[in-house]
């Protein structure tokens, strides 16, 4: 066993911990704390959901210093090189494809593998005649039994080899769908609304608010408070690295949003184009603005029905990415909308993209006259 142990990480391997001996003191404390596991390829303890990423210098300290109370000496060896956001989520769709086509070749194995042992179940029951029973007694009986038992138990192997085959065909999908999914543009927008709050959070941080600072007070009692203390040495370091790696995740995601404005894939509809009282689609539903915001346009819930006359209506907010597509009053069927408004109407059952659009069909001149 070696008394050296070393904390290795890298973007593409994540990190590590190199020089552990089975059943060593080491061995024990890693595999004790659910953050590490065994990873045959690398060959030493790995950290979880540490690969391409920033080293967990949390984790990090606290196993070394777990390892140093048993004696060890750990020593670091920690690249902080990072690729680019666009390289990042590069690299994350090649990952994605490897995996599905990696899937996609397991599920047609195991396809394979499940109609092959299906063909020995059936091999075997083509050869009993229709309505043949065993013959108990008979010379050939436990032949006849034991080809039968096996040839049951191929037919239920088969079953669960091609439900597995099945399963890794979906999860080939998924994979392949994942980068698509990324790029939606309602993720993308709470990814970037995400991405905002821990900015500002960090940016706290290096402000240092909401330290915790201890004290005694004239009756000589321990007491805390918080104080505006901004942080010093490594560990501003690291926060302004966080700080720097959010912006430039900010940076990418905001235009790959443009992006999909400029294709027509997210909506530009914003507090500059919707004013109150105009109609905006979300999540396949049509909502009238009751009120509009920098960052969130307020509709009616359509929950519960149109609010009878002097009631209080109920209203959800929304946040501008969500928003699909943006019309006037004027551009909405003018039957469509009075019904919306009609007290105690069933606006769950109205609302709906199909509703809309059959209402304005049914609403045209031309077609009225043609269908009368």
């Amino acid at each position: 066993m070696s008394d050296t142990l070393t904390i290795r990480h890298d973007y593409e391997g994540g990190t590590t911990i190199e020089g552990t001996a089975k059943n060593s003191p080491a061995h024990h404390a890693i595999k004790a704390t659910r953050s590490w596991v065994w990873s045959r390829y690398a060959g030493a303890w790995l950290l979880r959901s540490s690969r391409h990423r920033r080293p967990k210098y949390a984790d990090i300290d606290l196993i070394e210093q777990v390892l140093t109370d048993l004696g060890y000496t750990v020593t670091r060896d920690i690249d902080e090189t990072m690729p680019t956001v666009a390289e990042q989520e590069a690299d994350r769709a090649e990952r994605m494809d490897d995996r599905s086509n990696r899937l996609a070749e397991r599920s047609e194995k195991q396809a394979g593998a499940a109609a092959a042992t299906r063909e020995k179940a059936d091999a075997v029951f083509r050869n009993i005649p229709f309505g043949q029973p065993m013959l108990v007694g008979h010379h050939s009986y436990n032949a006849d039994r034991n080809r039968r038992e096996q040839a049951a138990n191929n037919l239920t192997k088969s079953m669960k080899q091609g439900e597995y085959a099945d399963e890794l065909a979906r999860r080939s999908d998924t994979a392949a769908a994942h980068m698509g999914a990324r790029h939606n543009p309602v993720t993308v927008g709470n990814r970037i609304e995400k991405l905002e709050a821990d900015r500002r959070a960090v940016q706290r941080q290096l402000d240092g608010e909401g330290a915790i600072e201890s004290y005694t007070d004239e009756h000589g009692n321990p007491r805390e408070r918080r104080v505006n203390r901004p942080p010093e040495g490594e560990a501003r370091e690291r926060l302004t690295t966080k700080a720097t790696d959010l912006d430039d995740t900010l940076a990418y995601w905001r235009r790959i949003y443009a992006e999909l404005q400029a294709e027509g894939k997210a909506s530009t509809a914003g507090p500059d184009t919707v004013a109150k009282g105009d109609w905006v689609l979300i999540r396949g539903d049509w909502y009238r603005a009751r009120r509009v915001n920098k960052k969130t346009v307020s509709v009616p819930s359509h929950l519960v029905n149109a609010p009878e006359q002097g009631r209080r209506e109920s209203t959800n907010t929304a946040p501008w990415h969500e928003v699909r597509e943006h019309r006037t009053t004027e551009q909405m069927p003018a039957a469509f909308v009075e019904a919306y408004e009609t007290p105690g109407a069933n606006r769950f059952r109205i609302s709906s993209t199909q509703f809309v659009e059959a209402v304005a069909r049914k609403s045209t001149p031309g077609e009225r006259d043609s269908a009368g």
